[in-house]
């Protein structure tokens, strides 16, 4: 056999070996840029599946105020009513002159550049996590690891698209993180101006970039206390004023805002900050929830834990518990090491912004959009923890099963955003039930931003190429803004309307404020978009004629047994009470009938018995106003709407319908389940006691309710409504709307809660759950403005 060794020994093998080293460090140094590339490649292939988010046209509205502005075409800047005056522009109005610079004037055209540039934008977020990254441990695989990881989370994606607010947001809060740990690595007086002038920007941008600001004030601190000498100190010092007098000047310069009275101003800002008066219903963990009432130590977390990248959050805590320890266990480390310490920078980055919304009971909803930039020290931290890891494991197996795993669980991620696309901002990983039909719907809040209208209008023009398209939507302003992204002929084809609509759409978000539920459309479903078991978007017909004869059937159906019996209630519709049904039927009908909105208040059995976001607001009934393509369908000339009802226990109801110029007709209607017997066994059961006070009505008080009692009665005496104040033993009993008036208010018709039986009157109604001092009751003629009796009796004790 051939001897090979004086070959093997040939310059020729090092001399491949050394290009296949060069090669490797090539595209190891180039592969961040690769990735870029490919992501920038593929935001251009998908940019026009997404639809236009809720705040797209209130954010170009703030920086065309802003800029005429400047331009000198207006004396101030915005509204002073309207809260949108708070919204920094730094963002935004580059934005602006991006389009005037194209000339962009198609709606559909400016559109898709805001999304295209908000998109890169938080491509460069990730590029700067990259460069973070390597800078803190000096390993290109780890930091192309991290700007995936943070490029990879499937609801900040989406909202890479359509979210010009909270995104740049956190791709510049990111950028901040970088400076901070370059300018004080580097202990150079100009990266603390470039750091101050950044954060100023953080700042205009949303207000929560002082969490930053504070930290970085806080490591300030910590340098000054290791100063070695007065040299050191002067320097951390001077350092220090730079920082925050650059951060200020910036701050000021981009905010317009505050050129005038800037104190107020400023003290105005940060107030708003602490407690924006936008107050939101929301739906979270199953439970309705006004966003003031929410708890941000329990909010924030659980959103962050259900709707991130399992492998992130794993690896993010690994990394937390990495610091912590190492510091509890090591504590001159924290002073000593640069990378430990800016760990601990990522931490209160992380826990600052929480704690402070805890403390201002600051007002949160739509998820955690509003804190996405938790996002970048929560990334940044999870880098941590696989440095944590992999630097402690000594097994070459084990490292590579460790690096399998992490591969593994990102590639689930990316397989996740694939599935539901372009949906990713409803994705939420398997720590909740995402097989369930409808569970996910019945728990947290979906498609909040109205996204979803583009894709029904895109079904419906699909349906027939030629002719108009007459929608009616849950949102006429998400349906507004969707439409303008389409294209022009079909932007042309689309017209929104009222009821009278041949199709609504809903994406089962609308409600008005302090509303009982959200609820799904009784119209005929003719197309429905699902994520996860849950439906996102559904499209209804309000005419029956659009649909098979299989599916009007039910309906005709519904029709046939309500007529063939006596209504529960006559205006210009009649009302039916069914099984958990109302439904309004209206035998020959025209346009002008179904266009106007239904205004529907339930009233239940006992005022506990309401929500609790209905009774801290003050509330006695539940708001269920609907318009008609949501539950209506028109057929042979008739019209009927079939509303669903809750399972609480109900006492009566009021509706009817209203336009902007008040109500056209209303109608109040007694349900209280056993009716009559119901009522006269209450009756039968006080009479035989003496009533707390005697007056036009006898006033009965039995097992915490009380009984109003008339005989003999007619409908005049029963007109007039009835007051009902209770004050209670302790004024925090009460709900927060209330608690300066010092009782609680549980005025009532008589039509919703009483019942006239053998030539008497009597009305029944639960009193609150809690202990209470006194009662004043009777009855107010509004038109009169008169009281027609009125009597107070003390119960404290009873």
């Amino acid at each position: 056999m051939r001897d090979l060794s004086p070959v093997l020994q040939t310059s020729e093998y090092p001399m491949r070996a050394g290009l296949r080293d060069k090669a490797i460090k090539f595209i190891v140094r180039r592969a961040v840029l690769m990735v870029l590339a490919l992501f920038a490649t593929a935001g251009v292939l998908v940019i026009d599946d997404y639809g236009v988010g809720l705040d797209a046209g209130f954010q170009r509205g703030v920086a065309t105020w802003h800029l005429e502005y400047l331009l000198g075409e207006r004396d101030f800047i915005y509204p002073y009513h309207n809260h949108n005056r708070f919204y920094g522009v730094s963002f935004e109005l580059p934005l602006l002159l991006v389009e005037r610079a194209l000339g962009l004037e198609d709606t559909r055209d400016i559109h898709l550049m805001r999304h295209m540039v908000t998109h890169l934008f938080f491509l460069v977020g990730g590029f700067f996590c990259y460069l973070l990254t390597y800078r803190l441990f000096g390993n290109r695989l780890l930091a192309l690891f991290a700007m995936l990881l943070f490029l990879l989370h499937p609801r900040i994606y989406a909202h890479s698209f359509f979210n010009s607010k909270d995104v740049p947001f956190l791709s510049m809060f990111m950028i901040c993180l970088y400076l901070t740990h370059r300018a004080f690595s580097k202990s150079n007086i100009w990266w603390f101006v470039i750091l101050g002038v950044s954060v100023g920007v953080l700042i205009n941008i949303r207000i929560m970039g002082m969490a930053l600001f504070i930290v970085v004030l806080g490591m300030c601190l910590l340098d000054m206390f290791q100063a070695l000498d007065g040299k050191d100190r002067r320097r951390v010092l001077y350092s220090s004023g730079i920082f925050v007098l650059s951060c200020m000047a910036a701050f000021y310069a981009v905010t317009p805002y505050l050129w005038s009275d800037s104190v107020g101003r400023l003290t105005e800002w940060l107030g708003v900050a602490a407690d924006h008066p936008n107050i939101v219903l929301q739906r979270f963990t199953g439970e309705l929830t006004l966003s003031t009432d929410v708890n941000p130590l329990e909010y924030v977390p659980v959103w962050i834990s259900i709707t991130t990248q399992p492998v992130a959050l794993a690896l993010g805590m690994i990394g937390i518990s990495f610091v912590l320890l190492r510091a509890l266990f090591h504590p001159s480390e924290v002073l000593a090491h640069a990378r430990l310490r800016f760990g601990f920078l990522l931490i209160g980055c992380l826990m600052l912004p929480i704690v402070s919304a805890m403390l201002l009971s600051s007002n949160l909803w739509d998820g955690w959009r509003q804190v996405y930039f938790l996002y970048a020290p929560l990334c940044m931290l999870a880098v941590f923890g696989t440095y944590c890891v992999t630097s402690t494991l000594r097994s070459t197996r084990l490292s590579a099963g460790l690096y399998g795993a992490i591969g593994i669980g990102c590639v689930v991620g990316v397989v996740s955003m694939f599935s539901i696309h372009p949906y990713q901002h409803i994705y939420f990983n398997f720590i909740v039930d995402r097989t369930t039909p409808e569970h996910l719907r019945s728990q947290y809040d979906m498609d909040y931003w109205y996204v979803s209208f583009r894709e029904a209008f895109e079904h419906l023009l699909d349906m027939d190429a030629y002719s108009s398209v007459y929608v009616q939507t849950s949102n006429a302003l998400g349906a507004n803004l969707n439409r303008d992204i389409l294209l022009g002929a079909d932007r042309d084809r689309m017209v929104l309307g009222d009821g009278t609509s041949d199709f609504y759409i809903t994406n089962y978000y609308s409600w008005r404020l302090y509303e009982g539920e959200r609820r799904a459309p009784t119209s005929p479903l003719m197309y429905s978009r699902v994520v996860y078991g849950s439906k996102v978007m559904s499209v209804t017909a309000a005419d029956l004629s659009l649909v098979d004869d299989a599916v009007a059937a039910p309906y005709r159906d519904v029709y046939s047994a309500m007529v063939s019996k006596r209504p529960d209630a006559r205006s210009k519709w009649d009302i039916y009470a069914g099984d958990a049904m109302l439904v309004y039927i209206k035998e020959r009908c025209v346009a002008s009938d179904y266009s106007a909105s239904f205004f529907l208040h339930l009233v239940p059995d006992d005022i506990d018995d309401l929500p609790g976001h209905r009774r801290r607001g003050g509330y006695t009934t539940r708001v269920f106003d609907f318009d008609f393509g949501m539950y209506g369908v028109r057929f042979d000339g008739k019209c009927m709407a079939v509303v669903p009802l809750p399972e609480d226990v109900l006492s009566g109801i009021r509706t009817g319908q209203f336009t902007s110029d008040g109500e056209l007709w209303d109608v109040a209607v007694n349900i209280r389940a056993g009716g009559e017997s119901a009522y006269r066994a209450e009756y039968e059961s006080a009479v035989g006691d003496a009533p707390v006070t005697n007056s036009d009505f006898d006033v009965y008080l039995r097992d915490g309710r009380l009984l109003y009692v008339r005989g003999p009665c007619d409908g005049s005496d029963t007109e007039a409504f009835f007051f009902l104040h209770v004050v209670p033993s302790d004024v925090s009993y009460l709900p927060s709307s209330r608690r300066e008036s010092g009782f609680d208010n549980l005025d009532f018709m008589f039509e919703t809660r009483g019942l006239m039986f053998d030539g008497m009157c009597v009305a029944s109604i639960g009193l609150p759950d809690y202990e209470m001092e006194r009662i004043r009751t009777g009855q107010w003629d509004p038109e009169q403005r008169r009281n027609l009796w009125k009597e107070e009796f003390s119960i404290a004790g009873d």
